[in-house]
């Protein structure tokens, strides 16, 4: 049923990367009965290596050259960890397992930080500068993005997460009633079920009683990144939703500032509970950052603005010092 080389480099990645460990694992099972008992650890590290090294080595030279990304490499040794350490009881108590897999997730990082940032990344401020700072970790998974993200969720809770700088106009996105209901409900659930799950195992209460209230305290973080500046005109136009919606753009790349929000395809609105008053349309899309550091491509977007016009005429004022002023004839 395995396949070979000539079969398809991707149905041959398939085997080596997830058929074969599959194939190591049962092995391992199958002889354990069968060696002596000072034999096993042997065994469970031979089965290891092969998990993590031999499995990194195959997935190395089964990817053609401009694939072959640290971080898929590391992915392959944090995986295979991962199932020796489920299906392998013995290795759990392996020290220098935990050791070796925090220093891949190290490594991953400071190497992928040595990426230069991309153009125009010295223009952004706040999340936006950091998302696009920790991209560079994972670009692929997006992982470096969504630590980004969740830092500044904290940082919110914790203190006041310093915004861009310019001139803010207030957005009421309209959000915040569904996060206050998320931290209403979890209180009313967390407090009888954990009397329940006390009655029968006390670790099990407890763990549920600790998920509950870190995600309380995540919701109220949201909710505080909510009440923050909206809107901001700087040297930069920043849309910012909370930390639902992140983003900015150059206010020359602003082609059309419109009252009221049409009903269209291909206009992103960045504050769906409350009634869109702006449009903007760009003369080139733009990256915005959604939940969890989501990247998404606008074109257009819609925005609800407490006070429309005051922020149209500070746009159109801003964006008048732009505009190239032509010369005498």
């Amino acid at each position: 049923m395995l396949a070979v080389p000539v079969a398809g480099r991707a149905w041959f990645r398939l085997n080596a990367e997830w058929v074969l460990p599959g194939v190591t694992v049962a092995l391992v099972f199958l002889l354990a009965g069968r060696v002596p008992p000072e034999v096993r650890p042997w065994l469970v590290g031979v089965a290891l290596f092969d998990l993590t090294v031999s499995a990194a080595l195959i997935a190395s030279r089964t990817r053609l050259r401009g694939e072959r990304h640290p971080e898929a490499l590391a992915w392959v040794l944090a995986r295979g960890v991962l199932v020796a350490w489920l299906l392998l009881p013995l290795s759990r108590g392996w020290w220098p397992v935990a050791a070796a897999l925090v220093l891949v997730g190290l490594g991953v990082v400071a190497f992928g930080l040595t990426r230069p940032l991309p153009a125009g990344a010295a223009r952004l401020e706040g999340l936006e500068r950091r998302i696009v700072s920790w991209s560079r970790v994972t670009p692929r998974s997006g992982l470096g993005a969504w630590l980004a993200w969740e830092g500044a969720v904290w940082a919110h809770l914790l203190g006041r997460s310093r915004g861009p700088r310019g001139t803010a106009f207030r957005s009421s996105t309209g959000a915040g009633a569904e996060f206050t209901l998320l931290i209403f409900l979890s209180v009313l659930e967390a407090v009888p079920v954990h009397f329940m799950l006390a009655a029968r195992d006390e670790r099990a209460a407890l763990v549920y009683l600790l998920v509950n209230v870190l995600g309380v305290l995540w919701c109220a973080g949201q909710l505080r990144s909510l009440r923050a500046r909206g809107v901001v005109l700087g040297e930069r136009l920043h849309l910012n939703a909370g930390l639902l919606w992140t983003g900015s753009v150059a206010l020359g790349d602003i082609a059309q500032v419109q009252a009221g929000a049409p009903s269209e395809a291909g206009v992103l609105p960045l504050h769906r509970q409350a009634r869109a008053n702006v449009t903007l349309r760009f003369a080139r899309p733009i990256t915005l950052y959604g939940f969890l550091g989501r990247p998404q491509v606008a074109g257009a977007v819609s925005l609800s603005v407490d006070d429309p016009r005051a922020f149209m005429d500070a746009l159109d004022a801003a964006r008048a010092g732009f505009r190239p002023v032509p010369g005498p004839v």
